[in-house]
């Protein structure tokens, strides 16, 4: 089941407005996050910035970190949510407001 939530989302990944709807109607049902929590978005946003770096230096890269980190710099929201869903094949973490009014956007990697 996760993995065509995955899917759906990868689809629509580049209309954050789409996957405001999208994660709207999914939340609340049972075992789609593996892990949800909020976090300031300073302390997020050192982390991930710090992944981008490294993973420019590295050469590996996760698809929509870049993205992703540019929005929350520019953000306005104090704390972000980061919401965890794990499929069979890839998984992906999700950025947002605490009531995922605002998607700030997802990264996406394989398992």
């Amino acid at each position: 089941m996760n993995d065509l939530i995955i899917d759906d989302l990868y689809e629509i990944r580049n209309y954050l407005d789409q996957v405001v709807d999208y994660i709207k109607k999914i939340k609340d049902q049972k075992d789609i996050f593996s892990s949800s929590f909020p976090e300031t978005k300073e302390h997020l946003y050192e982390i991930y910035n710090d992944r981008l770096d490294f993973s420019v230096y590295q050469g590996k890269y996760f698809e929509g970190l870049a993205e992703t980190v540019k929005r929350m710099k520019h953000s306005n929201l104090k704390n972000v949510l980061l919401s965890v869903i794990d499929g069979d094949k890839r998984s992906c973490f999700i950025f947002s407001s605490e009531d995922y009014s605002t998607i700030l956007g997802i990264i996406f990697y394989d398992n």
